[in-house]
């Protein structure tokens, strides 16, 4: 095997290459990986603050401030970070208090709304939900 001193410094300059290449990936990737954690935990967050407020339009747990922090999120932030379903869901929860809408329709639309939110989330994760509506209970408070 004829082994020169000009394949030596091939072959080492390739290893070279292919380690600062590899590191220049791994890091990429970590990066990524860092954004798509902060995205997680902030849509999370956010989810969470819409849920909190939305409380605030159930009978019995009326709250006019509450209310007014899920429209504000609503029409500032969620089109934002909210994906178009949480949106549209909203949006058709809220227009059941204006319109002739059945009212049994709200909890309809707000337990969709949790779901969505869930799978979004979960998925977002790399995990899955199995929750249904028939799963998820609105108790009313007596006034």
């Amino acid at each position: 095997m004829n082994f020169d001193i000009q394949t030596a410094i091939s072959i080492l300059g390739l290893l070279g290459i292919g380690g600062i290449s590899g590191a220049y990936i791994n890091h990429f990737l970590e990066k990524k990986r860092e954004i798509e954690l902060r995205i997680v935990e902030r849509r999370e967050d956010q989810y969470k603050r819409f849920l909190e407020n939305i409380i605030g339009f159930f009978e019995g747990w009326e709250n006019k401030e509450r209310q007014k922090n899920f429209m504000e999120e609503l029409y500032t932030h969620a089109p934002l970070y909210a994906s178009d379903e949480v949106i549209k869901l909203s949006n058709k929860y809220l227009e059941t208090f204006s319109s002739k809408k059945d009212k049994n329709k709200r909890d309809t639309f707000y337990k969709e709304l949790v779901i969505v939110i869930r799978k979004e989330l979960r998925n977002l994760q790399g995990e899955k939900t199995s929750l249904t509506k028939k799963d998820i209970n609105i108790l009313k408070l007596d006034k």
